[in-house]
């Protein structure tokens, strides 16, 4: 009997997992058409603005990420430089690069519940230290962290610890951290939203040399 019901969710569960992934099919061909639909519905001289703009902003988006790789390559200053597509954090002075630290790198999504929700975008631009955590400091954590892991929110959201036994804010709120032992962000499979995250140790290994106002290159 036990046999036949679990053949059977297994059954449903298949068909449930067919009918959504239809719905999305579904869904994507519904954009396509209507995309399509838009474009045969303009002039010529419509189509050409409007590709224009597209290209135009994706080669910007690429020339201000180059920009910012060579300003922080021409800063004399002990800085940290921070390449979200190559997925590394840097101490750096000028163009010599002094320490290379592998990072994870947090998505880019909307987090939290409608009608209370806010994107969090992957940082990008300079940045500043704006202040070095230790592993006794209390850092509270935004609601949205449980709401995304699928947690209750608590009453309480800030611990010591629970953003390792270091971490970095910069200015605009980006936080680069460790892999903490406990808290909402102690899951090695999840990385905080709009977030940084590297090895404890690697991070240890830098912090001396860090310091209020640094300045924090994302590219």
């Amino acid at each position: 009997m036990r046999v036949r019901r679990r053949s059977l969710l297994l059954v449903l569960l298949l068909l449930a997992i067919g009918l959504f992934d239809g719905f999305l099919l579904l869904r994507r061909a519904r954009y396509r058409e209507e995309a399509t639909r838009l474009r045969d519905g303009m002039s010529t001289l419509e189509r050409t603005r409007a590709d224009a703009i597209v290209s135009a902003q994706a080669d910007r988006a690429e020339l201000m990420l180059e920009l910012m790789r060579r300003q922080a390559e021409g800063d004399d200053g002990l800085h940290l430089a921070i390449s979200t597509d190559s997925a590394y954090l840097a101490l750096d002075r000028g163009p010599a690069r002094l320490r290379e630290i592998k990072a994870l790198i947090g998505p880019e999504r909307r987090v939290g519940l409608a009608p209370d929700t806010m994107h969090v975008a992957i940082p990008r631009g300079v940045r500043a230290v704006q202040r070095l955590l230790t592993a006794s400091d209390r850092y509270e954590l935004p609601a949205w962290v449980w709401i995304d892991r699928g947690l209750p929110v608590p009453d309480v959201r800030a611990d010591s610890g629970w953003v390792g036994r270091g971490a970095i804010l910069t200015t605009g709120g980006t936080l680069i951290y460790s892999l903490p032992a406990s808290g909402p962000l102690a899951d090695s499979s999840y990385v905080m939203p709009g977030s940084i995250r590297v090895p404890a140790a690697e991070l240890a290994a830098i912090r001396e040399n860090l310091s209020p106002g640094m300045r924090v290159y994302f590219f």
